[in-house]
Formats: structure tokens, sequence, C-alpha cells
């Protein structure tokens, strides 16, 4: 499934995104304005503040009534009350709240704050995750395909930090039109031994590809594209990707050294 060539393309000239924008038709209008025909072995790249913003899921700080629950764990944590309620709300579950609050979101999403943030946010604002990013990469990836005539996957992405390793880089959220996956397992290697099981997360891939071009600060180019992708067309999804909380390795780690303890 490796390709001989990528190309990563910014879409530049996407103007500041509005509450209730139609999204599908900013993206497909920035694409003729920037004479990109999309083509296949194309995946179109979208980062999620522009989702949320579109989709209002923004939240003004003089709205917002923090708990005393949101106010310990801010003042645990350095963040502001109010964006520890939005992550609190946000939350299908808290695995924690110290040192960092983590939490998985109602997408089933493992992180921190429930991805509540900041960043490129309108001013006094907190912008949460789309409610149902996958649907929203469908919608767009229909829009895009069906007005340029090419089938043409989306991934939505977002930041995120790792277990184990510093630095955050961007994840896939939403899929459509593509498999998340691309599976090793019945090649052979340089020696001719047959991979019994290899399965790569192209989605992640491609989403970490495109935040060397999109950025994570003013750039402005919250849309790319990627050029020269051999990937498995299909219904696929960014839900796919997320491990059932039967597979928690990190669950099983605690579990067993209680049992020892």
């Amino acid at each position: 499934m490796a390709s001989s060539k990528l190309e990563i393309i910014p879409i530049r000239g996407i103007r500041i995104v509005k509450i209730g924008d139609d999204l599908p038709a900013l993206v497909v209008s920035a694409l003729e304005k920037n004479g990109i025909s999309p083509k296949l072995g194309d995946v179109l790249i979208v980062t999620h503040n522009v989702v949320s913003i579109a989709e209002g899921r923004v939240f003004s700080h003089s709205s917002i009534v923090p708990s005393d629950r949101a106010k310990r764990i801010a003042q645990a944590t350095g963040r502001t009350p109010e964006k520890v309620e939005v992550a609190l709300q946000e939350a299908k579950e808290v695995i924690c709240e110290l040192p960092v609050l983590m939490t998985r979101t109602k997408h089933g999403i493992l992180t921190d704050f429930s991805g509540v943030d900041q960043s490129n946010a309108p001013l006094a604002t907190y912008i949460a995750l789309p409610v149902d990013p996958d649907g929203t990469a469908h919608r767009i990836h229909t829009a895009v395909t069906n007005h340029f005539g090419v089938h043409l996957p989306v991934i939505i992405t977002d930041t995120h930090g790792r277990p184990w390793r510093l630095g955050a880089v961007n994840i896939a959220i939403g899929v459509a039109g593509m498999s998340p996956f691309y599976r090793n397992a019945g090649r052979t290697d340089l020696y001719e031994r047959e991979l019994k099981s290899s399965l790569v997360c192209l989605a992640d891939e491609l989403a970490e590809a495109a935040e060397l071009v999109m950025g994570q600060a003013n750039e402005g180019i919250p849309v790319a594209i990627i050029r020269g992708v051999q990937y498995e067309p299909g219904l696929g999804n960014a839900t796919s990707i997320l491990r059932n909380e039967s597979d928690d390795l990190f669950q099983k780690t605690r579990d067993s050294s209680k049992a020892e303890g």
C-alpha cells in the first residue's frame, strides 16, 4: 500500500469560518479558487476547528457557569474553570482529574480536557469537538465528489498528545470515502517472510502529514489535499480506529499491578 510519491497541497484563501456556514460549499469554492481539480488518489484533509465553528460547537465565556468540581480541577491543573466545565460536559467518562483532566468523550475518544480548545477559536470562546465528525466527513465527501465527479475521501483531524511520548500530532477523528487502515498481513518482507499481522492506520498517517503544511497556529490553512495516496475505497470511518475498552492495555496493566500488590 506504500505510495511512491506524495504531494501535500495547501488550500489557501478560505475566509474565517462563522457559525452556520455551509462548510462543504466553502470547501468546494476554495478548491476552485486554488485551481485544484481533484484526481483519483487525492485525499482531502480538514481541521476540526472549522467544522466545530460552522456547526456551532462554540462556547462563550460569559455563558459558562463552572461547577464546584470544575473550579477544583481548574485550580489544580492551571486551566480556567470555564474550559474545565465545558470539558466535563463533553465527557462520557472522566478517566482521571490529575495531573491532567483525562476523559473519554461521547465519541469514545480518550483525550485531555475532552478536546476542548481555545486555539483558533473566536475571542472569549472555547471550541468543542464536532458532535459527529464521521457524519460531517461524509457530507463533505459527498459534496466534493458530486461536484468534481471524482471520488475524494475526507479526513477530519484534531491534534492530540500521546502516552509516553512528548509532542502533539494530528490524528483522524472523522473519515469518509476510504478505509482508515491498510493491512500488510499476507505480504512478505525483504527476506520473503510472510507478515502475519500488520495493521497500519493510514488515516492518522495522512492527518500527521497534512499538519506539516496546515500548521497549528496562524497559518490560516484549515484544508489541504494529499495527492498520490493508495487507499482502499469504502465506507470507512474514524470510529473504527478506536480500541474497544476491553483492549485497554493501560487498564490491564493497572489491574495487574493492583493484583500483584
